[in-house]
């Protein structure tokens, strides 16, 4: 393990760094702007975007290569503090590597199920193509699952995919792909985090990622209840479940048919203490973990756990800059977009 002081120079550069992260005030000005390319103009002049479109002409940017710009500048944020005080020796910490991993996978899987031929590495972002352990672009060959199967052999991403039911034509349900993966992903962070860690630290880094698992499948349940009708138990069969970790008090929720009861049962869990005057979902639950990651980045001495709440933090924010974006491209109605972003 790394010794102590490096750990206290990690989390002091990640709150520094965290101070700069977009407020209510920046989203509302952003959301004012009437085009793209202003969207982009006032990004390159903040102090949180500034550099990664320092050799961008922000009036000839394009909606899908901004996006790309802020996914970039988040990956190499979390490359610089990773290789701050030499964290990414230890295994923990590619946990974001990892996701961009198994989205580049995903992304493959459904180019295969839908037709799509040479398509992958032109919406595959950059970072990722540098980054990744796995083959991209052996990857981005396969015309298959089958052959994709056969590509990932040897990483940790072909036991799980090997074990997903393939059709009559060959191809495996992108649903079902997703689950895997995601469950194993969480697995084996946790896996590392067990190796690792001790002590209050582990509990404390196992913490906030079982309350993301439990988060997700919030949201992913009452999505199958109140727009596909899943019965509760189609609904236990298609959330993600850690070996060895009981459901606890989600099981009751789990239970519940009518979608409005299972949103009464969230605003009453703490899960749903956004104060949100919404009915969206992602909405209610992302502002409260939001709020929560916010709470845990303030209060840690733990690096790991700063970096991996302060990840989850970015992740939202550039998802709600995306949301901004496409509402202004498309003229919607600013009072309307603030009301149900994730954050504001």
């Amino acid at each position: 393990m790394l010794k102590g002081y490096s750990m206290n120079a990690t989390v002091a550069k990640i709150r520094a760094i965290h101070g700069k992260m977009f407020t209510a005030a920046q989203y509302h000005e952003l959301l004012l702007k009437g085009s793209v390319s202003e969207c982009a103009e006032y990004l390159a002049q903040s102090p949180r975007y500034k550099d990664v479109f320092r050799d961008t002409d922000p009036n000839t940017i394009h909606r899908g290569y901004l996006e790309e710009l802020l996914h970039q500048q988040m990956y190499d944020t979390y490359v610089r503090i990773c290789e701050f005080q030499q964290l990414d020796q230890v295994p923990y910490y590619r946990f974001l590597i990892g996701r961009g991993e198994i989205d580049s996978i995903l992304l493959m899987i459904n180019n295969i199920n839908s037709g799509l031929e040479n398509s992958f590495l032109v919406n595959l972002p950059g970072h990722m193509i540098k980054r990744a352990r796995i083959n991209v672009l052996e990857m981005s060959r396969a015309e298959s699952f089958d052959e994709l199967l056969s590509v990932l052999k040897g990483t940790i991403y072909y036991k799980p995919l090997s074990k997903v039911r393939v059709d009559a034509s060959g191809k495996a349900e992108y649903t079902d792909c997703e689950l895997a993966l995601r469950k194993s992903y969480f697995e084996t962070l946790l896996e590392y985090v067990d190796k690792d860690f001790n002590g209050s630290e582990q509990k404390e880094i196992e913490d906030i990622i079982y309350f993301e698992i439990d988060t997700m499948n919030i949201i992913n349940a009452y999505r199958m209840k109140k727009y596909f009708g899943y019965s509760s138990e189609r609904i236990k069969q298609s959330i993600i479940t850690i070996s060895g970790k009981p459901v606890g008090k989600l099981a009751e929720y789990f239970e519940i048919e009518d979608p409005d009861q299972m949103m009464a049962w969230i605003s009453r869990s703490r899960y749903g203490k956004s104060h949100r005057e919404t009915d969206i979902i992602e909405t209610i639950i992302v502002s409260s973990r939001y709020q929560w990651l916010n709470h845990v980045l303030a209060s840690t001495v733990s690096a790991p756990v700063a970096l991996y709440a302060f990840m989850r933090l970015c992740a939202v924010e550039i998802s709600n800059i995306v949301s901004i974006i496409e509402a202004v491209r498309y003229g919607a109605d600013a009072a309307a977009v603030e009301k149900d972003m994730l954050i504001f």
